[in-house]
């Protein structure tokens, strides 16, 4: 059944949101992704605890915590004791070690195993394109980000997220809006196989008023493909998936990663003289990012 805006999302959404706010703690969701990677090795639900804690644990880089304070906050799982008792929630504080304990998704995410399993994997996709450091405290920051959030197919959390950030930044609620409108677009096509077109001239009609460029966000692109789906849907109910384009004058991600190897390479030649004649931004650029997205594919690929 399709949620209001306004009313409690759902536990994983809530998980999401909660680390977004603090992208420093994204490494809890290592636990439920290993827990999904074992549970398709192994073939069963039924785990064992100390095996998941190993694999989430060996992967973490920044984040520390006890592994009963991690489960507690997550909330996603069951235990099981070696006589068979079954309890989950608070009682996990009662152990200090997790030997002879089994775990597995409480039944409510077991019956939609692959489902959940691919939010995590898209929750880590988003948050390994941001910074964990980032305060979030900027319209730029969020604009990018609830345009990754939408890209991801995550409507259901990008419709609270750009609520929530209409109010906080009320002079860019133009923006937020219609990126709500266009996320309960989606989520009503997919729970109530509905076309409500509505939505989409609403949203075309604030991102019309935009301009051409918007923050990091591709305006016009945007518009124009609002545009084309509309007609699409009236032509005969057929419909594609909209995604949000970033522009080259971004903030973020190539243009944004160029200006500063540009800088610290005008910098290296000042200090080197000659010896750094050969190597251009371009090469320094191209060099920087293959590492860094290899080493971002490692991580999950490790996960």
């Amino acid at each position: 059944m399709l949620k209001d805006t306004w009313q409690e999302i759902g536990r994983l959404e809530s998980i999401f949101l909660e680390i977004i706010e603090d992208p420093t703690k994204k490494e809890v969701l290592l636990y439920p992704i290993c827990y999904c990677q074992l549970v398709r090795k192994e073939n069963s639900f039924e785990i064992d605890l100390q095996k998941l804690i190993s694999c989430a644990n060996k992967t973490f880089h920044t984040f520390r915590g006890k592994w009963q304070d991690i489960l507690l906050e997550l909330d996603l799982f069951q235990f099981m004791t070696p006589k068979g008792d079954v309890f989950y929630g608070k009682d996990i504080l009662r152990f200090s070690s997790p030997e002879g304990l089994t775990v597995s998704f409480l039944p409510e995410y077991r019956d939609i195993f692959y489902e959940v399993y691919s939010k995590f994997l898209r929750y880590w996709t988003v948050l390994s394109k941001i910074s964990s450091y980032s305060k979030r405290n900027t319209p730029a920051e969020v604009v990018y980000l609830s345009a990754l959030i939408f890209n991801e197919e995550l409507y259901s959390e990008c419709a609270h997220y750009a609520s929530m950030q209409s109010l906080r930044f009320p002079r860019d609620a133009l923006f937020f809006e219609s990126v709500r409108e266009l996320s309960e677009f989606y989520l009503q096509l997919n729970e109530r196989k509905e076309f409500n077109v509505e939505l989409l001239e609403r949203a075309l009609e604030k991102v019309s008023r935009l301009g051409s460029t918007y923050y990091s966000v591709n305006t016009e692109k945007l518009k124009k493909d609002i545009e084309t789906l509309i007609k699409e849907i009236n032509r005969g109910k057929k419909y594609f998936v909209l995604k949000i384009s970033f522009t080259l004058v971004s903030g973020h991600g190539k243009g944004f990663l160029r200006r500063v190897i540009s800088r610290v390479v005008k910098k290296l030649r000042e200090l080197g003289g000659k010896r750094w004649i050969l190597m251009n931004s371009g090469m320094a650029y191209s060099s920087f990012t293959e590492t860094y997205w290899r080493k971002q594919r490692g991580l999950l690929t490790h996960a």
